[in-house]
């Protein structure tokens, strides 16, 4: 296996892929650039993480379980795949917010704004929020779709499993 994918990989899951982590204290989360993008990720996704991400956690949790679900060589490269797809997607949708956000505090700073500027503007912020909230949803199906039906009994299990030891970890 590749060292610097699995790098890169374990730096993304960490990212993407762990609610759990915005219970950290914030010097903690500032601790790499991974960790604030998880963080702006999980502020800006309407929910994604709670609504979504709790049935069907995507091909970066599916790698971390690829022994327990038995993945193929095939079905790892289509998951590591879309991992990289996902993550740059994500990265893309991230700067696209934060420039909706700078316009806006920008027009909102002028001593008289226009009003339809300020509209737009957050018109802007918007569709770059649902961007983000809805950008992830085909990989993490694409994702399970790539598992025969023993994997997905078997994700099924483990997501479950999963989705109880983050709520544990949150109330602790």
């Amino acid at each position: 296996m590749n060292m610097q994918w699995l790098k890169k990989t374990t730096n993304i899951v960490v990212a993407l892929c762990i609610p759990a982590l915005s219970t950290l204290p914030a010097q903690a989360m500032a601790a790499t650039p991974s960790m604030k993008a998880h963080a702006y990720f999980k502020k800006h996704s309407l929910g994604f993480p709670e609504i979504f991400y709790r049935y069907h956690p995507g091909p970066h949790w599916d790698l971390v379980h690829a022994s327990a679900l038995h993945l193929a060589p095939a079905q790892i490269r289509q998951e590591k795949i879309l991992a990289e797809e996902m993550m740059h997607d994500t990265q893309h949708g991230i700067m696209t917010l934060k420039a909706a956000y700078k316009r806006y505090k920008a027009d909102a700073r002028m001593p008289n704004p226009s009003t339809q500027v300020l509209i737009q503007d957050v018109k802007e912020i918007g569709q770059a929020q649902a961007y983000l909230g809805y950008e992830m949803i085909p990989y993490h199906l694409e994702g399970y779709q790539l598992l025969d039906t023993a994997q997905q009994a078997t994700y099924h299990r483990l997501a479950h499993q999963n989705w109880i030891q983050m709520m544990k970890m949150m109330h602790h």
